[in-house]
Order: C-alpha cells, then sequence, then structure tokens
C-alpha cells in the first residue's frame, strides 16, 4: 500500500532555509488543481505586506498555475523549483494587504 502524502488544512509559520527570514508555510501536496492555486490565494488573502509564503505542491498543474496568478495580482514570486521528490515548491512575497470586498 502506498503511504498518502500529508497536507495541511491552514498555513503554519516556519523559517524559510532560503532566505533565513520567517515564512509562513503550505502545504498543498496531495491536493488536486485547482486546490492548491486556491489554498495559495486563501492564505496570501490572509497576509500583509511583507511576509513570505513558502507554497509546497504535488500537482503539476500548479507550476504553472501559481506563477500565472501572481503574474496578475501584486504579489510577487521570489524563486520556484522542482525538489528532489518531485514537488513545486514556491517563495511569494506578499506585496500589498488584501483589500476586502
Amino acid at each position: 500500500m502506498a503511504s498518502e502524502r500529508p497536507t495541511a488544512e491552514t498555513a503554519n509559520p516556519m523559517t524559510d532555509s532560503k532566505s533565513g527570514t520567517n515564512a509562513r508555510h503550505l502545504d498543498a501536496r496531495g491536493l488536486h488543481c485547482p486546490l492548491p492555486l486556491l489554498r495559495t490565494k486563501l492564505t496570501l488573502a490572509s497576509m500583509v505586506a511583507g511576509e513570505q509564503l513558502e507554497v509546497l505542491a504535488s500537482d503539476a498543474g500548479a507550476w504553472g498555475d501559481i506563477p500565472a496568478y501572481l503574474a496578475l495580482s501584486d504579489h510577487s514570486l521570489i524563486s520556484r523549483e522542482e525538489t528532489a521528490s518531485g514537488d513545486y515548491r514556491f517563495l511569494i512575497a506578499v506585496q500589498s494587504e488584501e483589500i476586502p470586498s
């Protein structure tokens, strides 16, 4: 029986190993399109300018979906990479606070 990857229901704070900054972490592994993007958007909406979000996803659609969304938003993609385990890691800088509707 293959083991399933854990998924997170909420973002958790963690230290980003690449930049050494305190970043929130969203584990969207095991979720299928469009859930990694939707969870990323919801988490970003709860963050303030200056924070960073690290997203881990296993769905290949996230590789294009997350950067495409960020290109249309005020947020910035700091980096993206495919990890040794075949997951996708995105580091996002929150540039502006979301304005409530």
